[in-house]
């Protein structure tokens, strides 16, 4: 089996010239034009047409340039219709600084003096190959009670078994907190602004 992984760098990104396009378009996107939206806001005095980035949500313009999806790529015999997916572990994670270990908030304008927590969900693929997934699936099911008086979850058992093994084994992983449990807000309000950060990316980073 071979792992092919879509990383970016912050090195990498052309931040200057991507800001530079965002507020001119087309210098770096050909065809790209102003939408309504802008020539709405230039009639109000506000909006990039004037220079004004107040209405910039700057954490979603850096993570649409820094995230991308992780492909894994099957080879030769471990094809992917020899693979099976077992379950999902789905995990509730802040984002914190990778150099010093602080949690990471962004601030709506120069008045707001708390912030809010940087979160984000990170779902965790449990896989087996096609032969081995009555087995595993079995075995799951026969010591999931035993599993969750101890705490432990299918990630775990993943990683106990010598015939399944989940992505948060295989790939990279960040130093970010993983919260005991599930945000305020429903799964649905991170999941729509997850995929809206990923809609026009081709490849989505654990």
């Amino acid at each position: 089996m071979g792992l092919g992984l879509v990383e970016h760098s912050p090195d990498d990104v052309g931040w200057d010239l991507d800001l530079l396009d965002h507020m001119v378009p087309g210098i770096k996107s050909p065809g790209a034009k102003f939408s309504e939206k802008d020539y709405e806001e230039l009639s109000e005095g506000k909006g990039r047409m004037c220079g004004d980035l107040s209405g910039m949500d700057w954490t979603k313009w850096a993570e649409d340039r820094l995230y991308r999806e992780t492909r894994i790529r099957y080879c030769g015999g471990v094809a992917r219709n020899r693979i099976r997916l077992v379950g999902i572990h789905r995990q509730y994670k802040i984002r914190v600084c990778q150099e010093c270990g602080e949690m990471l908030r962004t601030y709506e304008g120069a008045d707001d003096t708390v912030g809010s927590y940087v979160r984000y969900i990170q779902d965790n693929q449990i896989f087996t190959l096609a032969h081995n997934f009555d087995l595993a699936y079995t075995a799951y099911l026969r010591y999931k009670d035993d599993l969750m008086k101890e705490g432990l979850s299918l990630l775990d058992f993943a990683s106990m078994v010598p015939f399944a093994v989940s992505t948060l084994e295989i790939l990279p992983q960040n130093s970010d907190l993983v919260m005991s449990g599930p945000f305020e807000e429903p799964d649905e309000y991170f999941l729509k602004r997850q995929k809206a950060a990923f809609e026009n990316e081709s490849a989505l980073t654990p």
